[in-house]
């Protein structure tokens, strides 16, 4: 398989007061060895519950994996035993979760926790632990003295960058960082990127950023996909998107961005909200929003796909070799 990291049709559903929530709907991505995948949507896309897929930590009681398969390196995550994915996460795949804050464990030292992970999967020995949690803390940036303090005696960039420490402790193939920058002001955040970009390039890791910014994804990604209710609807090239936006939603995104160039007094907005997950629109789920929308946009999926979780009959077509777009208007 030429793909380290392949998704193929997952789709995921929570439940949610006796109502099925449509998390994700036929999500298919692929990732090369080495590069970075950028994945853009709104709040409540279903980003956050792909990354968490891969990882299988999705809560056991609300959530469902319908359909759907994970390779990682040529092995199907979701065939896995718990036993077998605890060996694989922090070892294989690391996360770096949304907020610091909530990720670190108060009663511990800092230098502690990374140690922890480094006990879980890569020593038994502790003073070796202990001497490895330190080498990860000063590659961030962080003095190996700090490593006895706790998580409240650091500013919200130095926790993230403990973070980034914890996940990247046992040389992750593949790191899934969950908008690793939204809590952090604008000056902290360039920094923790470039860290980031650093330590990936260093090490010759995989990642999936997950981000609002396209900005972020320009400087960062090799390629971006568009999540809009839980589906791709537009992928390739960081080149690709950004020169050729296709899909009126990612046309609606770059056209809120502000321009330097055009003296423009007001944004572009897309208008509406994102739809209902528990009430999906039959066809393309964004075609109450779009300007183009037509009857054909409206189509119901046959029973076939319905069964399977798919709640969209339009077609994923390929306009220039690797970008892809999921629209009947734009891929005509």
């Amino acid at each position: 398989m030429k793909n380290f990291l392949e998704i193929n049709d997952l789709v995921v559903e929570y439940t949610q007061n006796r109502q099925v929530v449509h998390a994700v709907n036929g999500v298919s991505l692929k990732l090369e060895k080495g590069k970075t995948l950028g994945l853009v949507g709104e709040t409540g896309a279903g980003k956050t519950t792909i990354a968490k897929s891969i990882m299988r930590i999705l809560p056991d009681v609300a959530a469902y994996i319908r359909g759907g398969e994970v390779w990682l390196d040529g092995e199907n995550l979701l065939e896995k035993s718990e036993d077998e994915m605890y060996s694989i996460r922090g070892s294989k795949i690391a996360m770096i979760f949304q907020d610091p804050m909530t990720a670190l464990n108060p009663l511990m030292t800092v230098g502690d926790q990374i140690a922890e992970v480094l006990l879980l999967h890569n020593t038994k020995d502790k003073k070796e632990a202990m001497t490895k949690a330190g080498d990860m803390l000063e590659m961030v940036g962080i003095p190996r003295e700090r490593y006895i303090e706790y998580p409240h005696q650091f500013s919200g960039g130095m926790k993230q960058r403990v973070v980034i420490a914890m996940a990247l402790a046992c040389d992750p193939e593949l790191l899934l960082a969950d908008e690793p920058t939204t809590a952090l002001d604008v000056t902290i955040q360039a920094q923790v990127l470039d860290m980031i970009r650093d330590l990936r390039d260093k090490l010759g890791t995989s990642m999936i950023l997950i981000t609002h910014d396209l900005g972020v994804v320009a400087e960062t990604c090799d390629s971006v996909a568009v999540i809009y209710a839980g589906q791709v609807v537009e992928s390739g090239s960081k080149e690709d998107l950004f020169d050729h936006p296709t899909h009126p939603y990612t046309k609606g995104l770059f056209g809120s961005l502000p321009s330097m160039a055009v003296g423009e007094k007001r944004l572009h907005s897309i208008v509406g909200l994102p739809p209902d997950p528990t009430n999906l629109p039959s066809g393309c789920s964004f075609w109450p929003r779009c300007p183009y929308a037509t009857e054909a946009c409206k189509c119901i999926p046959t029973e076939e796909q319905v069964n399977v979780g798919v709640l969209s009959s339009i077609p994923n077509r390929e306009i220039t070799p690797g970008h892809f777009v999921r629209c009947i208007k734009e891929g005509e």
